[in-house]
């Protein structure tokens, strides 16, 4: 008669394992960028959670909120180095910086329980980079989103108005390659509740 329970089973079969492998220390994993569609869930997600509003330069007081490079090819990399949603203004401002440059920009004000249809336009990567804040006071993580737009590519805002009394949906930025579709509003669908019994 075996005794031995199924997790000493799979104590035993996971310790022959590691027994088994070579004696190489782990490689570090590539540095991955987002898919379009996960990055910008992980900024609406991680704005919803924010819930402030930077200044330019930043609220906390260090370096601005944005930064637009031009570069050679005559693109532009737009530097978001704070994860919440810019004021009404700020958003303006970046845009007049980019249009000069030749990028469309869509502002987009959904009414209250309505978002726009996705998708728009033929995504552009964002490169989402997570570090450690630095600051001892503040073990969190800054979040760091980096998007290169080339002329007549299009960045949209879309900031949903408030839901009374219910969950709205969080401000998000995302860009597309060439002219985006205009802003087609479409009731928010709620995520499943998970993990209740």
């Amino acid at each position: 008669m075996n005794t031995k329970t199924f997790e000493d089973r799979l104590l035993d079969e996971l310790t022959r394992e590691i027994l088994l492998r070579p004696d190489r220390p782990p490689q570090p994993a590539p540095r991955r960028r987002a898919a379009p569609r996960r990055a910008l869930v992980a900024l609406a997600a991680c704005t919803a959670v924010a819930g402030v509003v930077v200044a330019l330069p930043s609220a906390t007081g260090g370096s601005e909120a944005y930064a637009i490079e031009h570069n050679p090819d005559g693109s532009v990399t737009l530097r978001l180095g704070e994860l919440a949603p810019p004021s009404a203004q700020q958003q303006k401002e970046v845009a007049e910086r980019l249009r000069a440059a030749g990028v469309h920009v869509s502002i987009d004000n959904p009414r209250s329980g309505y978002v726009c249809a996705q998708p728009r336009g033929r995504s552009v990567l964002v490169d989402v980079v997570k570090t450690p804040s630095g600051d001892p006071d503040d073990p969190g993580e800054t979040w760091r989103f980096t998007m290169t737009l080339h002329p007549g590519d299009t960045l949209a805002w879309e900031n949903p108005q408030p839901v009374k009394g219910g969950v709205s949906a969080a401000s998000s930025i995302y860009a597309s390659r060439g002219k985006m579709k205009p802003c087609r509003e479409v009731p928010v669908k709620a995520p499943p509740v998970t993990g209740l019994r």
